[in-house]
């Protein structure tokens, strides 16, 4: 309990006597995890826009005008492909309602028509736009099918475009967590290093290298923890009226964006911890740095 005591002492002469390469590595902390924050929210709205998308492309079927076929059982082996995430059946008196519906006031020009011309026909949903060229094929294949029709360019426009933002966003990350991790490393040595004859006297001293250690990793911590709560502060801040914003210029993206506020709270918790892990790790290893080269035999 008494060297907690020291040890908690300690820590707090360090941020108190030191306190403009404190608040240094306190602002670098916080910017650069910011920067990290921002950028894994992109990442991940660009890829729920992308799902969202995927999930909305659509392939309808249309069988044959023959009223001995059983729908049911035709659905249900359509169901069972392994590609399909959803099918919906529309009667033809369905599907010419939402044409004149889609038509509007030009709806009366299918009245021409007389008899209505659209078969049984089912729209079918897949759970990712690679998932549409090998179902399209198992429909060809179906007898009682004769027609399939999709959006062949734009799936695989989207799909191309799925794969090529996933290895960007893993990129993205990456070198967004590696660029942090040496900013904060070296802020911290930095740090250290003015405290260099400090660690030297300890250690003459006679105090053990844990004793040494720990003040310094503990004030690295904190000051990183309190700068990934800035950041997750200044996240917030920007992140939900950014959403409002694209939300009213662009309606179309309102429910492909990630705005859910018990999300985004969580993932700023985790960026606190992530910041707390980063300061603890850099503070470890300058410090054993220091200690190492104070105890090596010359």
């Amino acid at each position: 309990m008494t060297a907690l005591k020291y040890i908690l002492r300690d820590t707090w002469r360090l941020i108190v006597n030191h306190w403009v390469l404190g608040l240094l590595t306190l602002i670098t902390a916080g910017v650069m995890l910011w920067i990290l924050g921002i950028t894994t929210l992109f990442s991940l709205n660009l890829e729920h826009l992308l799902s969202r998308l995927e999930s909305e492309l659509a392939v309808q079927a249309y069988l044959h005008k023959d009223s001995t076929l059983d729908i049911e059982e035709i659905a249900q082996r359509i169901q069972d492909l392994e590609y399909v995430y959803s099918i919906k059946i529309y009667s033809p008196s369905d599907s010419l309602a939402k044409l004149q519906e889609k038509m509007g006031s030009q709806s009366r020009a299918l009245d021409i028509l007389g008899d209505n011309p659209i078969p049984y026909n089912f729209e079918i949903h897949v759970r990712r736009a690679e998932d549409i060229d090998p179902l399209v094929d198992s429909l060809k294949a179906m007898p009682e099918v004769e027609d399939v029709v999709y959006a062949g360019m734009v799936v695989k426009r989207i799909s191309a475009l799925s794969r090529i933002s996933s290895r960007v966003a893993v990129i993205m990350f990456v070198l967004a967590v590696i660029i942090t991790a040496l900013v904060v490393y070296n802020t911290i040595h930095i740090s250290l290093y003015s405290r260099r004859e400090e660690i030297a006297i300890m250690y003459l001293v006679g105090a053990t290298r844990a004793y040494i250690a720990t003040p310094f990793v503990l004030e690295g911590t904190l000051l990183a923890l309190i700068g990934a709560i800035i950041a997750a502060g200044g996240i917030v801040g920007a992140y939900f009226p950014g959403m409002d914003m694209i939300q009213a210029n662009m309606p179309l993206l309102k429910s492909s964006l990630l705005t859910d506020k018990a999300i985004i709270w969580r993932f700023c918790g985790l960026l606190a911890g992530f910041g707390a892990t980063l300061g603890w790790v850099c503070s470890y290893l300058v410090v054993s740095r220091f200690i190492n080269s104070i105890t090596r035999p010359e």
